[in-house]
């Protein structure tokens, strides 16, 4: 078993302000983002559902008023007056499947919310290390250009007492606009993915933390998707899905027995007689036993066994294809990590070097932007990790 234990990323200042963890981003992600909060409202449309399902039907109450004499309205010796009450008697256990299949839908909107989580959470972890890569990228630029301009000031005094000729010195105060316009376009990036996060979690803040992951245990891939099998809230909902249909196939066939209604009549005609009646109708399924809706029904059934299958071979494939972008991901945040310290001494060399007159500007520029280019990519990779492994620990359903 592989413990991935996670560190944090490290920068060069400290912020100021109100910080915002991961944590706390994401807790405030599920809790008033806008779209969790309008599908979250499909729950307690599917709870509305069962109280339907529960309902019994209404009674009917009829009533009938005759004058044969409509001249004389005062003799009600030849009126005739009814009142009746019918009340449909479901059969064949309609209303008991039909709560069956509002709660079973009830669970299935449940698990298919949690498993929409899954995608909404992505895209929170996406903008969340995205802005968490632009603070690092800023933070280097700042730190590359104020360690430029210490070499633009050495290279004015070697300049003002003639070791160094103009155009090498014309060349330097040039390539610093390279290190503003660095520095400047990874403060618009930060700025405007800092607004778009703030979007997405209905949060103020002033800066990010860096991510810290603990104690992922990373076991073999075989392992790893028998416990997203197991977890995975999409394979839920897609078997609760299968359950529905199934069902639904027995509620349609139930509605194929006609109800039965049952009637209580009282009569009175004249102001002699009166009356009272009992009966009741059956519709005679001869031609309309509900053949369609059954057959539709057993292809929805069949339709959410595929859809079940679809759903475990997906996660299959999900988790593979993460588990193996995390090996090569961190493969290559190990060749970094095993260069950095490397490449950190040779700039310092370079720097020493310049001042001492042991190198040409040439040299200089090389180095620092061979320096710059790999401070990316290192950040890059340490996003790009951090990324993989988070979105891995969503895929087994570790969320």
């Amino acid at each position: 078993m592989k413990k991935y234990l996670i560190g944090v990323l490290t920068v060069c200042t400290v912020s100021f302000g109100q910080t915002l963890t991961f944590e706390e981003g994401l807790n405030n992600f599920i809790n008033k983002n806008y779209d969790i909060l309008i599908q979250k409202n499909e729950v307690e449309k599917a709870k509305a559902d069962i109280i339907t399902a529960k309902l019994r039907p209404n009674p009917t109450f009829t009533s009938n008023f005759t004058y044969y004499n409509i001249q004389n309205l005062l003799n009600r010796s030849n009126t005739q007056n009814s009142f009746r009450v019918d009340q449909e008697i479901e059969t064949a256990n309609k209303r008991g499947l039909r709560i069956k299949l509002a709660e079973k839908m009830l669970e299935y909107t449940q698990l298919n919310f949690k498993s929409s989580l899954k995608d909404y959470l992505n895209t929170y972890l996406s903008s969340y290390t995205q802005l968490l890569s632009d603070k690092l990228q800023l933070e280097n630029s700042k730190s590359n250009l104020q360690d430029y301009q210490k070499i633009i000031e050495i290279a004015k005094i070697q300049y003002e007492k003639g070791f160094l000729s103009q155009l090498d010195y014309e060349k330097l105060k040039l390539s610093l606009i390279d290190y503003q316009k660095d520095y400047y376009s990874n403060l618009e990036n930060y700025q405007k993915d800092k607004e778009f996060l703030k979007f997405l979690i209905q949060t103020d803040f002033d800066d990010v933390a860096l991510i810290d992951i603990k104690d992922i245990y990373l076991d073999n891939l075989d392992n790893l998707i028998k416990t997203a099998l197991e977890k995975r809230y999409d394979i839920k909902s897609s078997k609760a899905n299968v359950e529905a249909s199934e069902i639904q196939v027995n509620l349609n066939k139930a509605l194929a027995v006609p109800n039965i209604t049952v009637g209580f009549e009282l009569e009175g005609y004249g102001e002699k007689y009166k009356f009272i009646g009992v009966g009741f109708s059956v519709p005679i399924p001869i031609f309309d036993r509900n053949q369609g809706e059954i057959l539709k029904s057993k292809i929805n059934l069949i339709q959410a066994k595929l859809q079940y299958k679809k759903s475990v071979n997906h996660v299959k494939t999900e988790i593979t294809q993460l588990y193996y972008s995390l090996k090569s991901k961190e493969s290559v945040l190990k060749e970094y990590q095993a260069r950095y310290e490397e490449l950190k001494k040779l700039k310092e060399n370079t720097e020493k070097a310049f001042s001492l007159r042991g190198i040409n500007v040439l040299t200089l520029l090389d180095t620092y932007k061979l320096y710059r280019e790999f401070q990316k990519n290192y950040t890059q990779a340490k996003i790009d990790y951090y990324t993989t492994l988070y979105q891995l620990k969503l895929a087994i359903g570790d969320y």
